[in-house]
């Protein structure tokens, strides 16, 4: 029994030396100390609480002005769309980006391509047709009446049931960012194993479905 309780007594302090090692705890009676990365300038720092995402006051003022511009920047596009009439056919690359929520690099993409017909009115008045578009890419106004059935049930990221975001790329045209933009704002569940990111070939499909 006394052994027992030696041995117990040496993996305490095995264990004690480590956690100073890897910097979980400070010193003796102190709080806890967690190693995070700060999502402002991605500096290593030791944050006191689970809740801490800035290394300073700098970055945390930083985030609060970037979080400021962001809602300022969503209210713009919502007072844009509000203004876009629903029965015109044709929609200036403005106010695709705003409706839909991708690039203008995508847009004139799908233009070059002809997947969209476009009429160039003069310089920075080129107008391109609403319901092609439309067939494309769902709106970011309706995303969040997007039904989750599908999203919530299990998911064994089968091979053969997932796409990689170069194969969505490709199939549709699109550029990484704009796809990887979609599955944010749809909630698509995703899943990293090794170098790719595969996401179910059911939701992308669905999504993409009048291409």
């Amino acid at each position: 029994m006394l052994r027992d309780l030696i041995n117990d007594k040496v993996r305490q302090i095995h264990t004690y030396h480590y956690l100073l090692t890897i910097k979980v705890i400070d010193m003796p009676g102190s709080k806890f100390i967690l190693p995070k990365t700060c999502e402002i300038c991605g500096t290593q720092f030791n944050a006191k609480t689970v809740t801490s995402k800035y290394c300073s006051d700098k970055c945390s003022q930083a985030a609060y002005r970037k979080k400021k511009a962001q809602a300022k920047k969503e209210e713009q596009r919502k007072n844009l769309v509000e203004q876009i009439p629903t029965d015109r056919p044709y929609i200036s690359i403005a106010e695709a980006v705003a409706l839909f929520g991708i690039s203008r690099d995508t847009i004139y993409r799908q233009i070059k391509k002809g997947n969209i017909p476009a009429v160039n009115l003069g310089e920075r008045l080129t107008r391109i047709s609403r319901v092609h578009i439309e067939a494309m890419f769902p709106k970011v106004e309706t995303v969040s009446n997007i039904q989750p059935e599908a999203v919530n049930k299990k998911l064994d990221y089968n091979r053969n049931e997932c796409y990689t975001i170069g194969e969505i790329t490709e199939k549709f045209g699109i550029s990484a960012s704009t796809v990887n933009k979609t599955i944010r704002k749809n909630g698509i569940p995703r899943k990293q194993i090794g170098k790719f990111v595969y996401v179910p070939k059911i939701e992308i499909d669905r999504i993409f479905a009048h291409r």
